[in-house]
């Protein structure tokens, strides 16, 4: 796996998403400090971005409120430029949350640089103290599995608490054996937790050609959409780890 390639992925898809936004499509008004220029993606792509954003963000929703009463945690894995904690705290709905995201070293380090030089995301997080406290940020690989659960266990990650954990077209960048043993480690640890997971399918049919062929020629193939086609697989997938 190409570090550096994988990484790029973050910069295309964040562009894409403010396309979608720009579009009209999703109302995110932080999109926009994370990326130097303004694109415009053809419909297909707007509309393709708005069902990913909206399905991640209907399930984080749905999550902070089933849970609001308690305690809950949601670590978001590859994170990237992911603006969720700040359309969240904007509105006030991340009371009692702890937020940890985690991505490359890299990628967390140009994120926080983005977030201290615009003087309204720093005033967000001024007027959020202790910010500390709910919301982390992580740079690790996550295939280093050891050093993930050292971070996490440094940031204070209470195994009792109800967890979301979510990796949005991540964990297909990784190779195999490594991801089965990130979700085994998951539903081992984590008995009060679920797994949001939103990955590429279908490598067969036309658009699934094209769509491998592009990532190849990024020098980020997916690694695991070979021996997870369908969203069915994907589902045994996580049931048959489950407690292994």
């Amino acid at each position: 796996m190409s570090c550096d390639a994988v990484q790029g992925t973050n910069d295309s898809s964040i562009a894409s998403k403010l396309s979608m936004v720009n579009a009209g499509y999703f109302c995110d008004p932080y999109l926009k400090f994370f990326v130097t220029k303004s694109p415009r993606r053809a419909p297909i792509i707007n509309r393709g971005y708005y069902v990913r954003v909206k399905a991640v963000d209907h399930l984080l929703r749905a999550f902070l409120q089933c849970f609001s009463k308690q305690h809950m945690q949601v670590i978001s894995l590859g994170a990237g430029f992911d603006t969720s904690f700040l359309r969240l705290i904007g509105l006030h709905s991340v009371q009692d949350c702890h937020l940890i995201e985690v991505d490359f070293s890299a990628v967390i380090d140009r994120k926080l640089a983005h977030m201290k030089s615009n003087p309204i995301l720093d005033n967000i997080f001024h007027n959020s103290s202790p910010l500390g406290s709910f919301y982390n940020l992580i740079g690790c690989d996550l295939r280093q599995l050891g050093e993930l659960q050292m971070k996490l266990a440094e940031c204070g990650i209470d195994n009792n608490a109800p967890t979301l954990f979510i990796a949005e077209c991540v964990l297909t960048y990784v190779d195999v054996e490594s991801v089965n043993k990130l979700i085994k480690w998951v539903s081992m640890s984590f008995q009060n937790s679920a797994f949001c997971t939103y990955e590429q399918i279908h490598p067969d049919d036309a658009f699934g050609h094209i769509m491998l062929e592009h990532f190849e020629s990024q020098g980020c193939p997916l690694r695991n959409i070979q021996h997870y086609p369908t969203r069915l697989v994907h589902e045994e997938r996580y049931t048959n780890l489950e407690g292994c």
